[in-house]
């Protein structure tokens, strides 16, 4: 029997809101334990403008590429399966890419991969994309555009 992939519908989702820490999950349901204070059945729904009173200026804009490749260095770091690709200037490239389509069309999108037009499919390619389930990192080790490639097992 086969199982088919319904489409994550996103229309369902809502902004919770722990009342111990005030972690936001955003999500059809809120979690049963809060990640962040471990408390449990916290969430409570909030609307969006208490969700960015909430976040605020915290983290600030990811505007340079610099800030961009810190991103990215952060996302890889705690991984035991992937990294950020070694090459420099590659890693610069790709991220002043993804900050001409962030100007260009409002999110951080792939530049190696291009934005349709339909809100819900091009999330889909917002940098960093859900790589470990594409074709290109099960046969090759690496993303689309080669920025996260798998580690070698010690």
């Amino acid at each position: 029997m086969s199982v088919l992939k319904k489409e994550y519908d996103i229309g369902v989702k809502r902004l919770w809101r722990c009342h111990v820490c005030n972690d936001l999950h955003y999500g059809a349901a809120p979690p049963l334990l809060c990640p962040t204070c471990g408390a449990k059945n916290a969430f409570v729904q909030v609307d969006r403008d208490e969700a960015l009173k909430i976040v605020g200026e915290r983290g600030g804009a990811l505007v340079t590429t610099e800030a961009i490749i810190e991103a990215w260095k952060g996302f890889a770091k705690f991984s035991e399966d992937y990294k950020l690709v070694e090459d420099a200037e590659m890693v610069s490239g790709l991220a002043e890419g993804v900050l001409a389509n962030q100007k260009a069309h409002g999110l951080r999108y792939c530049p190696c991969r291009l934005a349709q037009g339909d809100f819900i499919q091009d999330l889909k390619l917002v940098c960093p994309c859900n790589f470990q389930v594409q074709q290109t990192y099960a046969e090759r080790g690496e993303c689309w555009c080669g920025l996260f490639v798998k580690r070698e097992k010690q």
